[in-house]
């Protein structure tokens, strides 16, 4: 039965802390409808190895999988199955053959004979909520805190409402969110009395709860929500996204009390998210799902003005529709998308990747749209609002775009144009363009500052740096400007980062690069950073350091950005000290502060004031030698320093003045030669040491032992000073993560000392060419996974054609040596 809690009861199985460590790999699949082998494989694949998969071909697939699970403890949920073919359960399984003793792998399912096809143990049915749990459940959601003895006329009603959920917990829910903010007994009274309870479900499958849930939405909601039918199943959305879709589509009111429409899109996102149409992805906490009840709802309000076109679908559309969808396929051609000759009023086309909606993993080639189709295309829907045409391999826009003259959102990620061309300028009602990784743009139109309607302009590169030559002259026009992630400041004349003057309304993050070509101090003071009141994360760029470092510090000085700031990257910078205002004004809000490649400062700023501050990262700061005497904020809970070669020590007092402290990551620090008197903070978990070599010599007096909260250690770095390691006693009984790496004279790991780390589940040992011995008998019972790589007297005693045996240490599930899995 939908709606029963199955999902929900996967999802607090698969988060709860007490797993965590338990399973080497954990992945979350939404099946849904189409139990397809390949899909769910990769889907599979891809989550476990973090990566996208780029084969489609069924055994290799299958082989993807044996490795990736291979010798490991792993947790796999296939959520919403419905497959009953037993041929399709047993090509997928095999894989999981091959994994650790005390994997699992969790099925939900509505379908008793799907669980009687994929069950190895006892099937767990859920049955319906006991009337008085129910009513919590319906409290928490309609009462503040759960507490509703300050309105007994609205319990009494209310234990009736729930009367009639009969026992579902997704409809207690939905019901408690729509009467939450109500606190008038009529309508309450008018949710009771609602003849939508009486409705017949045979047709829809729609639960009354759900459709009282959306009677009862005001009319702007009704569209925002009707309009997500347009994704598949399972779709993770992102809040900002879909916001910028539906002012595209005209959904939200005006916005009140001086709030922004982005604002006001955000409100109805989180009233929605409230009434449970929208619930937090299982696999990022920052995007959205909807339940496959919730998405039945849209499909059936929506009706035929929505079209999505999949596999099943018969060809053609009629003239109703007002939305299209697809599924992007390596070729797109006319024969497929014909089937919207007739819709003359379509407002949206959307393509969506049908392989995984998952925001963190994106299609690793392109797919081919002609622009002759693409023409074909555009030229029968003239009132198009929303164009979508990510991923597509193709380096100029047919000219048909330039006369969509009331298109509002147009998304050209990763597609390989050169340069966006000047008719796109024409396009005066578009609020919304793309250009995620667009790796070949190297120019942005003249004139841009005519998109008088622009609101958000995303040019963000995930995985590399922007290539874009310069900003145009005309941005400084578009004052209404919410989002601009990039603003790349040019060596001509006029495309200067007093561009940026006028933009007083940018929100969320953006970063400014191309610094060095700033001519004047003033320029730099014209950009206006302090006024910017809504930016949240700056990023501060240089790309060469000039010869005038004077020059460059006045021109930092001269970029104070507002105090409300949360996050501040400066990376390049070549002044030699860092401005005043980084230490004199109280950044209240700065949550994190790095420092990158600032090769000539010879000093940090005072920091203390900075009481929010969580994360520091000082990376290649060469001449900096000591920390400021004021000291760094308590509340600092990660500090990462790395290639600092001057920096002699590390602030005093280290265990009371950082008390939060969790992270400690120490890289290229040659002269450091101890840790404070009193040691490390204890509530440290995680401790890396790279690269310091009179560090590591010192290695006795280090005191982790007493650190009863580290669980990650991983020591790392050319060093002539350890042939041995590590000394007994020398690391705490609770690490869980032991890694060496890169280290040219270590010959022999302590086994004893190893024996007593009872915790230990991992150990990553790389680069050692002199290592030669390895007592595995002595490793700790708990160790679950063991890596060798590049070690080349040690490898040839781990392979099996050598005779040796101690590979098949029965405690030890997984063992890979030289990139090969050598456990049994």
């Amino acid at each position: 039965m939908g709606g029963v809690g199955k999902t929900t009861l996967a999802q607090l199985l698969y988060n709860d802390g007490r797993l965590d460590g338990h399973f080497v790999k954990k992945a979350w699949v939404c099946v849904s409808d189409v139990f397809d082998v390949s899909r769910v494989t990769i889907a599979i694949v891809e989550a476990v190895t973090e990566k996208a998969c780029d084969t489609k071909d069924p055994n290799l697939l299958a082989v993807k999988l044996k490795e990736s699970l291979s010798g490991k403890t792993f947790l796999i949920v296939l959520d919403d199955v419905w497959n009953e073919n037993y041929d399709n359960w047993i090509a997928l399984m095999t894989p999981f053959k091959f994994g650790a003793h005390g994997s699992k792998i969790i099925v939900t399912t509505r379908n008793e004979s799907v669980a009687t096809i994929m069950q190895t143990v006892p099937i767990h049915g859920l049955k319906k909520l006991p009337e008085e749990d129910c009513w919590k459940l319906f409290s928490k959601h309609a009462f503040e805190k759960g507490d509703c003895n300050e309105h007994p006329n609205l319990e009494r009603i209310g234990r009736k409402i729930v009367g009639k959920c009969k026992g579902l917990p997704l409809a207690a829910k939905t019901l408690g969110g729509l009467l939450r903010s109500q606190r008038d007994v009529k309508d309450w009274n008018n949710i009771l009395e609602s003849a939508i309870w009486e409705l017949s479900e045979e047709k829809s499958n729609i639960l009354p709860a759900l459709r009282l849930s959306y009677h009862y939405l005001p009319s702007h909601l009704k569209r925002c929500f009707a309009f997500c039918s347009a994704f598949i199943k399972d779709y993770e959305f992102d809040m900002q996204e879909l916001v910028s879709i539906w002012m595209a589509e005209g959904f939200l009111v005006k916005p009140k009390n001086h709030m922004t429409v982005e604002e006001e899109g955000y409100e109805c996102f989180r009233e929605l998210l409230s009434r449970s149409f929208f619930q937090i992805s299982n696999t990022y906490e920052s995007l959205y799902v909807m339940h496959d009840l919730v998405h039945d709802l849209a499909q059936h309000v929506m009706g035929d003005f929505c079209y999505r076109l999949e596999d099943d679908k018969p060809c053609g559309t009629s003239e109703n529709v007002r939305h299209f969808s697809y599924f992007g396929c390596n070729f797109d051609g006319v024969d497929k998308l014909k089937v919207i000759k007739d819709a003359k009023c379509l407002r949206t086309f959307l393509q969506i990747d049908p392989k995984t909606s998952n925001k963190k993993v994106w299609l690793s080639k392109k797919v081919w749209l002609s622009n002759k189709v693409l023409d074909e295309i555009i030229s029968g829907m003239p009132r198009l609002r929303l164009l979508f045409l990510p991923h597509y391999k193709m380096e100029e826009l047919p000219y048909s775009i330039g006369k969509l003259i009331h298109l509002r959102f147009l998304d050209l990620s990763h597609s390989s144009i050169t340069q966006l061309p000047e008719f796109v300028c024409t396009l005066y009602n578009l609020e919304t363009l793309l250009l995620v990784d667009c790796y070949s743009l190297t120019t942005l139109p003249a004139d841009l500052g005519k998109l008088i309607s622009l609101r958000r302009l995303d040019l963000c590169m995930r995985i590399d740096r922007i290539n874009l030559k310069e900003m145009p002259v005309s941005i400084s026009r578009l004052k209404d400007l919410q989002r601009l992630t990039d603003f790349v400041v040019g060596n001509c004349s006029g495309s200067g980062i007093n561009g940026l003057k006028e933009l007083n309304s940018l929100h969320g993050e953006i970063t400014i690069s191309g610094l060095e070509n700033v001519t004047s101090v003033d320029d730099a003071s014209e950009a206006k950073l302090k006024e910017k009141k809504h930016l949240k994360r700056l990023t501060l760029e240089w790309g060469s350091t000039t010869e005038d470092s004077q020059k460059e510090r006045d021109v930092l000085e001269n970029l104070e950005p507002h105090t409300n700031l949360e996050r501040l990257t400066i990376t390049n910078y070549g002044g030699t000290r860092f401005p005043n205002w980084l230490g004199d004004k109280p950044f209240c809000n700065m949550v994190h502060l790095s420092f990158e490649n600032c090769e000539n400062c010879f000093s940090l700023p005072p920091l203390g004031q900075m009481r929010s501050l969580e994360l520091l990262t000082i990376s290649n700061c060469p001449e900096i030698e000591t920390f400021p005497e004021g000291g760094l904020p308590s509340g600092l809970a990660g500090l990462s320093i790395w290639k600092c070669k001057k920096l002699k020590s590390l602030p005093e007092q280290l265990h009371t003045l950082l008390p939060s402290l969790r992270s400690l990551d120490l890289d290229g620090c040659p002269e450091i030669e101890s840790f404070p008197e009193g040691g490390l903070p204890s509530k440290l978990v995680y401790l890396s040491i790279n690269n310091c070599k009179k560090l590591v010599g010192g290695r006795r007096d280090w005191g982790l032992q007493t650190l009863s909260s580290l669980t990650n250690f991983s020591l790392d770095g050319e060093s002539d000073v350890l042939e041995s390691f590590p000394e007994e006693g020398l690391l705490p009984p609770t690490l869980t993560d032991l890694r060496f790496r890169d280290m040219p004279n270590l010959k022999s790991l302590n086994g004893r000392a190893l024996q007593l780390l009872g915790s230990l589940e991992y150990m990553d040992i790389c680069n050692c060419p002199q290592l030669q011995s390895l007592s595995v008998e002595r490793l700790p019972t708990s160790l679950s996974e063991l890596i060798i790589w590049r070690c080349p007297l040690l490898e040839p005693r781990c392979r099996r054609e050598e005779g040796e045996d101690w590979h098949k240490i029965a405690h030890i599930p997984f063992i890979k040596v030289a990139g090969k899995v050598i456990s049994e």
